[in-house]
């Protein structure tokens, strides 16, 4: 069992690395090429740059949108990301895996806050995954793989906290295979599910207003393919 570790923490986490980034820079490089000729074919380069930078800033830390709809799925939403990054970037174990295999280490934080943070991860963790059972606004919206990441995602994190207790009742070396082998394969989905969404939110409000933004003339062509030659003039 210490050898399947072994070779999860190694050359296995570095093929999942390696898919990870490749991945992800596939995705950055297929929304800002799409981005880039959309812009082209507008023929009109003035979007408001410095807006579209305000609005993706108050989205990565959405305080004020914590009290609006749904509260308790906004703060649980908040506490879930909030514990999920900062308990996978800055645990001590995951920092020394990723510098035995890259060459790269940063600080680490406290374990008892991490503990904390991942406590609210999971409690934030369940009751989203209750909203989407019980909601049926949220459950028509989700679909199997929805499901799946968030059981994956809450399986990892409780099982990552457990394997850090005195009092940890299943074998350490048990727990910690699927801790691992679950994370390595947590990884490599990245790329091709929603959660690619982590390098791709920046780019989410610029790609909107793009979406928008249309050519001069671009409302009487809109309205002339919708309603053909009857369609009111803008």
């Amino acid at each position: 069992m210490t050898d399947w570790l072994e070779i999860a923490q190694g050359p296995i986490f570095r093929f999942a690395l390696a898919i990870f980034v490749l991945g992800l820079a596939r995705q950055v490089g297929l929304t800002v090429s799409g981005a880039l000729t959309a812009i082209r074919r507008a023929k009109d380069r003035r979007l408001p740059y410095r807006e579209i930078a305000k609005e993706t800033l108050s989205w990565i830390f959405p305080i004020r949108a914590l009290r609006r709809a749904r509260p308790l799925q906004s703060v649980a939403s908040f506490a879930f990301h909030i514990g999920v990054i900062l308990a996978g970037l800055f645990l001590r174990n995951h920092i020394d895996i990723f510098q035995s295999n890259v060459g790269i280490a940063w600080i680490a934080l406290p374990r008892p806050l991490l503990d904390c943070l991942t406590l609210l991860a999971i409690a934030g963790a369940t009751i989203l995954l209750l909203y989407r059972v019980y909601s049926l606004s949220v459950r028509t919206l989700s679909t199997a793989m929805d499901y799946i990441l968030l059981v994956m995602i809450l399986g990892l994190m409780i099982s990552g906290y457990i394997a850090g207790q005195s009092w940890n009742p299943i074998p350490y070396n048990t727990l910690m295979l699927f801790h691992t082998w679950g994370g390595i394969l947590l990884v490599i989905l990245i790329p091709f599910t929603k959660i690619a969404h982590c390098v791709l939110f920046p780019l989410t409000r610029f790609c909107t207003e793009i979406a928008w933004h249309l050519t001069p003339e671009g409302g009487s062509e809109v309205i002339h393919t919708l309603y053909g030659s009857d369609g009111r003039k803008v």
